[in-house]
């Protein structure tokens, strides 16, 4: 028998079907109420507390975090969200162990975001899978020795601009540069140059940007390239230093390695853009006008006298460590 496609269903059938469809309605909701509670996930009213427990847990080193925020919006702006609390949370605060502290020693993440209900309240998830340089641990470790430097240096009496040469000082005299190519990603990190002993320029700049702003020197990390001695541009990263109210260019890598202070609060003016460019997303006037670079360079005879004397000190160093090295 052919059954008639119009045929319709007897109406204890349909309010059979009605009854399953609510069941399984009330079910969904339930599913999504009971998995808020059990996911323990914190839903904020703003992007603010969002992104402050975001960050906190990037400082934790968290690897797998969820955000939950109160609101609706469409696909597009999921994935808006997804980058722009990421951004926002590892944006300089001023805070030693914030900021570029973070940005420049998390390696990479994967985001993704969905739309979800609570109770009946429209809000939206994001997750991250995040990779750092460096783990909890060893950033506790980065703690400790932070403030056993800062103690030892004694910058009480000290006044700015002594305390920003004894930082930049201890870091080129305790820190080798090592090649990324040759070593692990720890060079990368205040880890790999203050406990290890040994960084690449990242380590350098996130090692100067910690201490400056432990003792109250506002700092920013550049990231570019650098113009090396052979003529070949490479991924670098350097530091911008404030004192009274204009910056001044620092790398204390290329003063490492090259035994002076060429590169050592230097104005706009005396050459240090010849051979470091920055990256395009700092060509902006926002950031220009958030941290003018000096024109005029600071106490010039200072600079210049510390700068030779530490060459003659480093150069006789080097000088010495050759000799034995050829007796051996």
């Amino acid at each position: 028998m052919v059954q008639d496609k119009n045929k319709r269903l007897p109406v204890r059938l349909i309010s059979m079907l009605i009854i399953t469809v609510a069941a399984a309605l009330i079910i969904c909701f339930a599913a999504a109420s009971s998995y808020a509670r059990t996911a323990d996930i914190v839903y904020y009213d703003t992007e603010e507390e969002a992104v402050a427990e975001l960050r906190g847990l990037m400082k934790q080193r968290a690897e797998k975090v969820t955000i939950g925020l109160k609101g609706s919006t469409d696909q597009e702006g999921l994935q808006e969200t997804i980058g722009r609390l990421i951004k926002e949370a590892t944006d300089h605060t001023g805070k030693p162990d914030e900021g570029d502290y973070i940005g420049f020693q998390y390696a990479s993440y994967k985001g993704s975001a969905q739309t979800t209900y609570v109770g009946l309240s429209p809000a939206i998830e994001v997750e991250y899978i995040l990779s750092y340089y460096d783990d909890a641990q060893q950033e506790a470790e980065v703690d400790k020795k932070v403030h056993e430097i800062i103690e030892s240096l004694e910058l009480d009496e000290k006044t700015d601009f002594e305390k920003i040469a004894a930082i930049h000082d201890y870091i080129c005299d305790n820190v080798e540069y090592e090649s990324a190519e040759e070593s692990s990603d720890i060079v990368r990190t205040a880890y790999g140059a203050l406990i290890d002993g040994r960084a690449v320029c990242q380590g350098y700049s996130v090692s100067l940007y910690r201490l400056l702003l432990e003792a109250g020197i506002d700092n920013r990390i550049i990231f570019g390239k650098g113009l090396s001695k052979l003529g070949y541009y490479g991924a670098h990263t350097w530091n911008i230093i404030e004192l009274n109210d204009e910056y001044y260019y620092i790398d204390a890598t290329w003063d490492d390695t090259e035994h002076n202070y060429r590169y050592f609060m230097v104005p706009s003016d005396a050459g240090f853009e010849d051979d470091h460019i920055a990256d395009e997303s700092y060509d902006h006037d926002f950031f220009s006008e958030e941290y003018p670079i000096s024109e005029e360079a600071y106490t010039e005879e200072a600079v210049g006298l510390r700068g030779k004397i530490l060459k003659m000190v480093k150069s006789s160093a080097v000088e010495i460590r050759n000799m034995f090295s050829q007796d051996d």
